[in-house]
């Protein structure tokens, strides 16, 4: 049987299905511009001299072969969800969003240069050019937003430390992520008010369901690059009432748990050595929820996808079959997910990012101090899934640093308060006291 591939939702762990759940063909594809939006933030000032290799202008006539950076989209996906599964525990529910990974990286990547920007390219497409990467991102990106039949909606912004880039960043970067990302970009103190606007942003953009990314700003931090993704979707064909039982669920951990479960017939069917499973549609066809069950019954799941990767996945979506009525089981369930990125990412190649005195993010803008490289790369998820459908939700925050900030190593005093000792609260202008006080223990 010929399959022909399809982008779909990477807020599910697998990121690509087939036409057998979509009828979409697989021919190249290129990115279309669209028309330029009111600017949020811009500096004055003419434009900077060190740019990007990325050749901002190209991008919008770039095309890609899309069934190379299909295939290499599934197997980053699965390589990222396995290095992930590392360091988890083997019965924690996991969920991660390769796409809302991969296009916040992608907004780095456009101002990277040299290894660098290598270094992001290869996360998702080993020796592809960089434009052709950034044009399939972009793609990602607008194919989210444009989606038909359910809710779902792919956002980007930025925040720059005023303080510590107070030129804020390159013209030219800002232009083409404003217009290839539609990102918007704005330029704050780092304070607590900063701090929860940005958190207000990540409500807004995942629709609730996900209301924090960060509890604390570091006022040295330059600025930080926040991907939102949200995805609600009906079943296309809904479960009635008579469906949904009470039932039990056998965990990995060997207790057994009650749960509210799913019956229902699906047409799809896939086989492997590994696994079977079904997909079953959403509202509008673009996009399915695809199970994946393990044939060995004695390990985890997150065992299982830890070394379950791209060509095992191709292997199991080509198996599909039409010829069998389909009875399945699925529990209702819901959980977040919360976790840092940054020793995965090394793992996974991207280790110049991270190094403060060889990056090369030139083209993004340059701080008062030093070079501007990644410090951590924050992952949140969120994941409802019910009888009339499913609601889920992914940000990335990246977050740049600049080095090069030195401060002379202070002589050291010790005031040790393990004994009584007083207490005064003043006003800092005149340090009048408010309280007075004393501790005796």
């Amino acid at each position: 049987m010929n399959i022909r591939i399809k982008t779909i939702s990477a807020i599910l762990s697998a990121a690509l299905l087939f036409s057998a759940c979509s009828g979409k063909s697989d021919k190249p594809g290129s990115f279309e511009s669209v028309d330029t939006a009111e600017k949020v933030f811009e500096k004055d000032g003419s434009d900077s001299a060190a740019l990007s290799p990325i050749r901002f202008e190209e991008v919008s006539d770039t095309e890609f072969d899309m069934q190379r950076f299909a295939s290499d989209y599934n197997d980053y996906s699965f390589e990222l969800m396995s290095a992930v599964l590392d360091s988890e525990d083997p019965s924690s529910n996991m969920m991660i969003s390769p796409a809302s990974v991969m296009i916040a990286l992608d907004l780095c990547a456009a101002g990277a240069g040299g290894d660098t920007l290598s270094e992001l390219t290869d996360l998702v497409s080993e020796g592809a050019d960089p434009l052709e990467q950034q044009a399939f991102a972009s793609y990602m990106s607008r194919k989210i937003n444009d989606s038909e039949g359910v809710d779902f909606s792919c956002a980007n912004a930025m925040w720059i430390n005023s303080y510590i880039m107070p030129d804020g960043i390159d013209n030219l970067y800002y232009d083409y992520v404003h217009d290839i990302f539609e990102a918007e970009a704005r330029a704050r103190s780092f304070d607590s008010d900063t701090v929860d606007e940005i958190n207000e942003w990540v409500d807004d953009n995942t629709d609730g369901m996900i209301d924090r990314i960060i509890n604390y700003l570091d006022p040295d931090t330059a600025m930080i690059l926040v991907n939102a993704i949200a995805f609600e979707g009906q079943w296309a064909d809904q479960y009635d009432d008579y469906q949904v039982q009470d039932e039990t669920f056998h965990a990995w951990d060997g207790t057994d748990r009650d749960v509210r479960m799913l019956n229902g017939t699906e047409e799809s069917f896939y086989e492997t050595d590994k696994a079977t499973g079904f997909c079953k549609l959403y509202n509008g066809g673009e996009y399915c929820f695809l199970v994946i069950l393990p044939s060995d019954e004695d390990i985890s799941a997150n065992e299982f996808l830890s070394e379950f990767s791209g060509e095992d996945y191709t292997e199991f979506i080509n198996s599909i079959s039409y010829d069998y009525d389909v009875r399945t089981k699925l529990p209702e369930f819901n959980f977040d997910c919360d976790i840092s990125l940054s020793s995965v990412l090394k793992t996974l190649g991207v280790n110049e990012g991270f190094d403060s005195s060889n990056t090369d993010f030139t083209g993004i803008g340059n701080p008062v101090f030093g070079n501007l490289y990644i410090g951590d790369v924050l992952h949140k998820t969120h994941i409802e899934l019910d009888q009339n459908g499913t609601r889920a939700a992914a940000v990335t925050a990246v977050v740049m640093e600049a080095n090069g900030i030195f401060m002379e190593e202070p002589q050291i005093r010790e005031v040790y308060c393990d004994r009584p000792f007083v207490y005064v609260i003043a006003d800092t202008e005149n340090m009048n006291p408010v309280f007075i006080g004393t501790y005796n223990g």
